[in-house]
């Protein structure tokens, strides 16, 4: 563990923190949130935001006041109140920008089986619930929800561990619409989307740039043998009964350009297969819809289509990678939970989005912290990093991280505390007999798992 907390450049590290805030002041003219001198700086405000809020996600305005009084400003509760305005919104937001584009790991995974694609990019989105009266600006899903949501689009890149491409929209917004992640795509890119991404023409434009993808099947779509044979998948199914099967498919309607690829497919546990009809069959009463026979059998299996060559990845190694979505999952939960994503107050516009952006902020540090520490023992790492204690250490160390940022020197020196301490206690323990994500891809490396 030790030997990748010794990797880590703190220097540059520092740097970036410090030169992020030192922006503060010229952005927040620039965005009219600061019109005149005041003790309340755009710096200052931003520190007390981004750490108040580090250290606790939940933080009252009594709670900003005070750490606005520690950072020298005099201010009460409707002060802060009346700062957080739609100028601050414009400050915050711009400086959440400058953000997601300065703190990005450039330190990549060491598994050779990683190294056959040049990104691996994760596609999956989450919504935040929002006040009736945001709606026309973020027009929710309707339904039993709220009139009133924003959808964030996120494409995580998994090979360094950053945030490639966060897109903020209304909650209406259905995934299968969200295509700009496809302006990151280049020739040998990998991309893993679950179902609700299923889009052909999208497929078709990740093998045109000579890329590839990973996703699950979408049961109304057409299969054809390379041949040209139309496929009968439930009669398919039957002969294929109880294996892991791997065949060459035709994706696509006959009269279009159909994408060539291969169509994996492996039984589930029947408890998984029993579970997954019993969502089905509920969902589908509450619309009124009656489910065929032939789908019903289908949510027996897990079905999965990749243009990946089975030169570059076995059908059980496309199985063990379509699992790396999981990893972005893990991203949200660490948003909501621990950066307090799920907790922001209903109150204004203002304040919503003020608090939405600092939180996203706070979220864009800790993956950018948590990133290099992915896997510390190199080629088989044992042990996993944990982004909840590493989420809580910052925590513990936000106010020392806050009084150093104006000098380079003391904020190296808490940084190497900070890590040091991480290298201690930041590691979630050793898994026997269920390997986590990183050993699991080192084991694929060795040269038997590649061959």
């Amino acid at each position: 563990m030790k030997s990748i907390i010794k990797e880590i450049d703190i220097e540059t590290l520092s740097r970036k923190f410090t030169n992020f805030f030192a922006c503060a002041e010229a952005t927040a003219r620039a965005t009219k949130f600061v019109q005149r001198a005041s003790q309340m700086t755009g710096m200052k405000f931003l520190q007390m935001l981004v750490f108040g809020l580090m250290r606790n996600p939940q933080a009252s305005l009594s709670q900003m006041v005070k750490e606005s009084h520690r950072l020298g400003v005099n201010i009460s509760n409707q002060g802060i109140d009346e700062r957080i305005n739609r100028y601050a919104v414009e400050f915050v937001k711009t400086m959440y920008e400058m953000a997601f584009e300065e703190f990005k790991n450039r330190q990549g995974l060491p598994m050779d089986i990683l190294k056959q694609f040049t990104k691996l990019f994760l596609v999956d989105s989450t919504f935040k619930q929002l006040p009736e009266s945001m709606a026309e600006e973020f027009p929710g899903s309707g339904g039993k929800a709220s009139k009133a949501s924003l959808k964030v689009q996120l494409v995580f890149e998994f090979l360094c561990g950053h945030m490639a491409q966060l897109v903020i929209e209304a909650g209406k917004t259905a995934d299968q619409a969200f295509t700009k992640y496809l302006g990151l795509v280049e020739a040998g890119a990998l991309v893993i989307m679950d179902l609700g991404y299923f889009r052909l023409a999208s497929l078709q434009d990740i093998t045109q740039k000579s890329a590839y993808f990973i996703m699950r099947y979408h049961y109304l779509t057409s299969l054809w043998t390379p041949n040209g044979d139309r496929i009968d998948l439930p009669g398919w199914m039957q002969s294929h009964a109880q294996t892991l099967s791997d065949n060459p498919v035709l994706l696509g309607p006959a009269h279009k350009q159909q994408i060539a690829c291969r169509l994996i497919s492996t039984p589930v546990p029947l408890a998984v297969a029993e579970e997954r009809r019993r969502k089905a069959i509920s969902s589908a009463r509450s619309r009124g819809k009656t489910l065929s026979d032939a789908y019903l059998y289908f949510l027996g299996w897990s079905f999965f289509v990749t243009n990946v060559p089975d030169s570059m990845l076995s059908p059980q190694q496309v199985l063990t990678f379509y699992r790396l979505r999981w990893q972005i999952e893990l991203v949200f939960k660490l948003w909501k939970s621990y950066c307090g994503l799920e907790h922001i107050p209903a109150f204004r516009r203002e304040r919503i989005l003020t608090e939405f952006y600092a939180k996203l902020i706070v979220a864009i540090l800790t993956t950018f912290i948590v990133a290099p520490l992915r896997s510390p023992d190199e080629a088989l790492p044992k042990y996993e990093i944990s982004p909840v204690q590493v989420r809580h250490t910052l925590a513990d160390f936000a106010r020392d991280i806050s009084n150093a940022l104006s000098h380079l020197p003391s904020l190296i020196a808490v940084f190497k505390d900070f890590f040091n301490l991480i290298a201690r206690s930041g590691f979630k323990q050793i898994r026997r007999y269920k390997p986590n994500v990183y050993a699991m891809l080192a084991q694929l490396s060795t040269p038997t798992s590649i061959s």
